[in-house]
């Protein structure tokens, strides 16, 4: 499917945007004057109001492609939300979201935002062992995987975005890791991991992925929401002007069924 193109190193957004959310309910006036109102649960929808600032020719080209292609509002395309933590259940590593292998998972620990919201993981085995989760972003999207971890000795842990991979030390301080970059050109989804070494254990915290270069402030999550394949412009025309040699402004609205 066609993906609404990122813009500058790797962003869905500028600065400043709208993003309007809403719901539709059904609802019946009876003869005797009762009302009875049903929500409509796949009657919602988002409204987005994108404004981008000096974009170069190169990225005007790729939004006025998907546009073209798009006959304007006629054909959907992906989404993502540029505001959101696309990972399910982020503070609840025991659903089935996780694939946690033969990793032992507990809840319930000290986290460094000084609550009880972080994991003991711990890796038994006598090999690796990964926490992963895999979400339906386009490969060549830009996106942040990162995590707070702990360990009560001085190790290694690994992070990981598909075949991409950083090996990074943790201590007995809480400290965020993170991995930035695109995934597998091609593929139509992208897995994030945490890796624990044989016997080891580590205390997680605020599991995020975001799709531009660099975390923002941690989002807990329940279930996945974020990755809207039902997208379509709000308009008939795209918008472009040109601002500088080589530079464009252009102002978007979209239409996202939810």
């Amino acid at each position: 499917m066609n993906w609404f193109p990122q813009v500058g190193a790797g962003v869905m957004a500028q600065f400043p945007l709208q993003r309007k959310r809403q719901w539709r309910a059904i609802t019946n006036v009876l003869e005797s004057g009762e009302t009875i109102s049903l929500p409509d649960s796949k009657g919602g929808q988002i409204e987005w109001r994108l404004s981008y600032q000096e974009l170069t020719d190169a990225e005007i080209g790729r939004l006025s492609s998907l546009f073209s292609t798009c006959k304007g509002e006629a054909a959907s395309f992906g989404f993502v939300d540029p505001l959101a933590n696309l990972l399910g259940w982020s503070e609840d590593l025991a659903k089935p979201d996780w694939q946690s292998g033969l990793l032992t998972i507990t809840g319930g620990l000290s986290d460094p935002m000084g609550t009880q919201r972080a994991w003991n993981v711990q890796n038994t085995a006598d090999g690796e062992q990964m926490l992963s989760q895999t979400l339906g972003i386009p490969g060549h999207y830009t996106a942040c995987f990162s995590a707070y971890v702990r360990s009560d000795s001085a190790g290694s842990i690994g992070i990981m975005r598909d075949r991409t991979r950083l090996n990074l030390p943790v201590g007995p301080q809480w400290k965020r890791i993170q991995i930035s970059g695109a995934g597998v050109a091609d593929a139509e989804q992208a897995t994030f991991a945490i890796v624990l070494p044989a016997r080891a254990a580590v205390k997680i915290f605020g599991l995020q992925v975001e799709v531009q270069p660099w975390p923002s402030a941690y989002r807990p999550t329940g279930a996945a929401a974020g990755i809207l394949q039902e997208t379509r412009f709000g308009g008939g025309q795209l918008a472009v002007t040109s601002t500088a040699p080589g530079l464009s402004a252009c102002q978007i609205k979209l239409i996202s069924r939810v």
